[in-house]
C-alpha cells in the first residue's frame, strides 16, 4: 500500500474534528501541571486572606459561623484541596483531569460570587470596583489553557455563577435587593471576560497546533500522517542532516491523554521494548531499526525503513485469496524472521496479515517483513506488560494458551502463521464467530475447518497439512520449530514454487507504480500498535 497517498477521508475529517476538540499533548501536560499550581494558590490565598479578616476584621469574625460563609470558604479551600490531590496522586488520565478542572474554575467562580454578595449586607461593605468574578475567569483561562471551544463554555457557565449566587444569598441570607443597574455593571464584565478569554485561548490553541504539526522527533522532522491505529502512529519523516526518509512511530498524543499513569508508563514500557526486540534482530525479513529516542514532549518514538508495497490484509483485500505456491514462500520468508527471534528466546506474539509487509525492496519484490515487536516477549524471565481487562494479541490469529493466558512458547507464532496461511488461501479467518471473544473461544475449542472446504483453489495436500498442523489445539502437535517449517515450507509445492519472475511479473501487472519507482517512495514500515 503507498502511504504517501492522501490519507482516507474518514480519517481527515477524524483529524480535522481533532484540531476543534481534541487539546495537544504538550499543551495537556501544561495545562495540567498549571492547575495543580493554581489549585495551591487559590488554596494558600484563602487561608491567608481568612486568617488575615479573622484578626483584623470583627464584623468578619461575626459572620464565621454563618452556615452560607462556611460553605462558601469550605468550597474554596476542600475544592482546591480535591484538585491537589488528585493531581498529585495521578489517579486521572490528563484529560479527564483536566475535565475536572473546568468544574473547579466554575466552583470557585461561585465561592467568590457568593462572598461579594454576601458582604453586602454588612455596611460600609459594599463592594466597590470590579468583581473577582472576571478577574478569576480571566486568569483560569489563560494560566490553565484548553480547548477554544471548552474555555468559552466554562466562561459563560462561570459567569452565569454570578446571578445565581446572588439568588441564592437573596434567599439565604436576606441580603438587601441590588437595582437593575447595578446588577448589569456586575454581571457584565464577567461575560465580557469569558469572550475576551476564548479569543485569547484561541490564539493559544492554534500555535500549540502549530508546534505539533511541525515537531521534530530528534533528527527526524515528521512530514505527513501516514496510519493511525488504537494506539499509534506512523508518520513519513526525513533525516534533517542526511535527507533521507524514514517511518517514525510514537504514542498516539490523545492516548497518552486519556490514561492513567500508570497506564502510560505501561505504553511507553512496552513501546521501549519493541523497539528494543527489534534492535536486536538483523534477520534481512525483520523490519529494520534506524534510531529511537524521547522527543521534547517526552513522547518516545523510533524510526524504521521505509517500504514500498502493501500488508497481506491489503493484499487479500484487493487481489483475493492468493496462490499456494505464493503463500508458502510468504510463509517461508516469515518463518526465516521468527526464527532468529525464536532463538533469542522471543515470542512475537502478535503475528497477523496486517503485521507482515510485502515489499519491493531495491529489485526484489514479494520481499516479506515482519513488522511490529509490540507484545514481544521472553519465553521466560520477564514480566508481562499489558493493561487491566486488556488482552495481548488478536482474537482472530490468537493462539489457544494465549487465549486462556496459560504458558506459552515460541509455537504459539506458529499457530498464528497457521491462521495466516489459512486467511491468504481461503480469503477468510480461520474461526468467523460474532464477537471477539466467541472468537478467542473457538480457537481453544473448536477444530479448525480443513482449507481445501474453504476454497476453490486447489490446495496441495502437502500443504493444507501444514497449515492444519499448525492449528492444532496442542503445541506438542505443531511444527517443532519456525526453522522446522521453512524447510518443510521449501518443499510442499514442488516444481510449482513460486520464484523471482513470477512475483515480478505480478508486480509488473498489478502494482505497476511500484515496479517501475526508480526512488523509492515512503510507505508505512510499522502498523500502528493496538
Amino acid at each position: 500500500m503507498p502511504v504517501l497517498c492522501p490519507i482516507p477521508d474518514g480519517l481527515a475529517k477524524q483529524a480535522r474534528k481533532d484540531k476543534r476538540t481534541r487539546i495537544p499533548t504538550q499543551l495537556l501536560g501544561k495545562a495540567s501541571s498549571r492547575l495543580y499550581w493554581l489549585a495551591i494558590l487559590v488554596l494558600v490565598s484563602t487561608v491567608i486572606l481568612f486568617i488575615t479578616r479573622h484578626f483584623l476584621d470583627a464584623r468578619f469574625r461575626a459572620t464565621e459561623k454563618r452556615p452560607l460563609v462556611v460553605v462558601e470558604m469550605g468550597l474554596l479551600v476542600f475544592a482546591s484541596l480535591a484538585v491537589i490531590l488528585i493531581q498529585r496522586i495521578g489517579f486521572l488520565p490528563p484529560l479527564r483531569s483536566l475535565k475536572l478542572g473546568v468544574l473547579y474554575e466554575i466552583l470557585v467562580g461561585f465561592g467568590l460570587a457568593t462572598l461579594e454578595f454576601n458582604r453586602s449586607q454588612f455596611p460600609g461593605h459594599w463592594p466597590l470596583g470590579i468583581s473577582a468574578l472576571p478577574l478569576w475567569i480571566l486568569a483560569f483561562g489563560i494560566f490553565v489553557p484548553n480547548t477554544p471551544s471548552r474555555t468559552l463554555i466554562a466562561g459563560l457557565v462561570s459567569a452565569l455563577i454570578s446571578p445565581l449566587s446572588y439568588l441564592v444569598c437573596r434567599w439565604i441570607v436576606k441580603i438587601p435587593a441590588w437595582d437593575c443597574s447595578e446588577l448589569a455593571v456586575w454581571y457584565v464584565p464577567s461575560f465580557l471576560m469569558a469572550g475576551w478569554t476564548y479569543f485569547l485561548s484561541t490564539d493559544l490553541y492554534r500555535m500549540e497546533l502549530a508546534i505539533r504539526n511541525a515537531r521534530e522527533m530528534g533528527s527526524y522532522a515528521l512530514e505527513k500522517l501516514l496510519a493511525k491505529g488504537g494506539m499509534g502512529e506512523v508518520w513519513a519523516a526525513r533525516h534533517r542532516r542526511l535527507r533521507s526518509g524514514a517511518a517514525v512511530k510514537l504514542i498516539r498524543p490523545e492516548v497518552l491523554a486519556e490514561k492513567t499513569g500508570r497506564e502510560v508508563h505501561v505504553l511507553k514500557r512496552r513501546f521501549e521494548q519493541e523497539a528494543q526486540a527489534t534492535a536486536r534482530l538483523r534477520s534481512p525479513h525483520t523490519v529494520t531499526l534506524h534510531d529511537f529516542g524521547v522527543a521534547e514532549d517526552g513522547n518516545f518514538y523510533y524510526a524504521m525503513e521505509l517500504l514500498e508495497g502493501l500488508d497481506l490484509e491489503e493484499l487479500e483485500e484487493r487481489f483475493g485469496p492468493q496462490s499456494p505456491a505464493r503463500t508458502a514462500r510468504i510463509l517461508q520468508q516469515v518463518c526465516e524472521s521468527l526464527a532468529e527471534a525464536h532463538d533469542l528466546g522471543l515470542v512475537h506474539r502478535d503475528i497477523k496479515p496486517s503485521n507482515v509487509f510485502l515489499a519491493r525492496l531495491g529489485v526484489t519484490c514479494d520481499f516479506a517483513k515482519v513488522l511490529d515487536f509490540g507484545l514481544v516477549k521472553a519465553e521466560t524471565g520477564e514480566s508481562s506488560l499489558t493493561i487491566d481487562r486488556t488482552t495481548a494479541g488478536t482474537p482472530a490469529y490468537m493462539a489457544p494458551e494465549l487465549a486462556m493466558g496459560a504458558e506459552f512458547d515460541a509455537r504459539a507464532d506458529l499457530y498464528s502463521l497457521g491462521c495466516v496461511g489459512y486467511f491468504l488461501l481461503t480469503g477468510t479467518p480461520v474461526f468467523n464467530e460474532s464477537t471477539p471473544v466467541a472468537v478467542a473461544l473457538a480457537h481453544v475449542q473448536k477444530p479448525p475447518t480443513p482449507v481445501s472446504q474453504r476454497t476453490e483453489i486447489p490446495v496441495p495436500p502437502v500443504l493444507e497439512d501444514l497449515i492444519m498442523r499448525c492449528l492444532a489445539k496442542n503445541p506438542a502437535d505443531r511444527p517443532r520449530n519456525a526453522t522446522e517449517m521453512a524447510h518443510a515450507l521449501a518443499t510442499v509445492v514442488g516444481p510449482d514454487a513460486w520464484t523471482q519472475e513470477d512475483a515480478d511479473q505480478w508486480w509488473r501487472v498489478n502494482l505497476p507504480e511500484f515496479f517501475a519507482a526508480k526512488q523509492p517512495r515512503a510507505a508505512e514500515a510499522l502498523s500502528p500498535t493496538r
